[in-house]
């Protein structure tokens, strides 16, 4: 729990990190509204997705860091409808998951809420957030994030309302 309590504390305070490469995807009935493009390279985002849109990257030591050493990507997701959202994690290593909604922001800083978290819900140290209130229209963040400095590697998240 403490691992899981910096990874939020580090996301709500939304302090300035190194920036990451962007990729983006969009769906027929939901668009992503640009938001600036600094602020998104501040939070290390790597793409957008929308449910049933695969989530598969690779997790490495020179992804964004955080004070204790461990390593994230963060991805813009939207909803077409309001309501609960299940978001599973896979990979050989200790992954935790995030979901931050963004309250407001400026061209380099955003206020995020937590939304829902999870550290080992899933098979084995897999992350599972069984259940997030989401609501069209707003914009959220998912944080992925490795345990510690060598929890590194492939990863998918399935994102899907059950």
């Amino acid at each position: 729990m403490p691992k899981l309590r910096s990874v939020l504390a580090l996301a709500l305070t939304a302090a300035v990190l190194p920036g990451c490469g962007k990729d983006s995807t969009t769906g027929p009935s939901v668009t992503f509204p640009t938001l600036p493009a600094q602020m998104l390279a501040n939070f290390c985002v790597r793409g957008e997705r929308l449910p049933d849109q695969a989530i598969s990257s690779t997790l490495a030591s020179s992804d964004c860091p955080l004070g204790d050493g461990s390593f994230f990507e963060v991805w813009r997701i939207r909803v077409p409808s309001t309501g609960t959202y299940r978001f599973a994690a896979s990979s050989t290593f200790d992954n935790l998951l995030a979901v931050l909604r963004l309250d407001s922001f400026t061209d380099t800083s955003a206020t995020l809420n937590s939304i829902a978290s999870d550290d080992d819900s899933g098979p084995g140290t897999n992350a599972l957030i069984a259940s997030a209130s989401l609501t069209a229209g707003s914009d959220y963040f998912l944080l992925v994030n490795g345990y510690g400095s060598t929890d590194t590697g492939p990863y998918t998240v399935t994102f899907t309302k059950p």
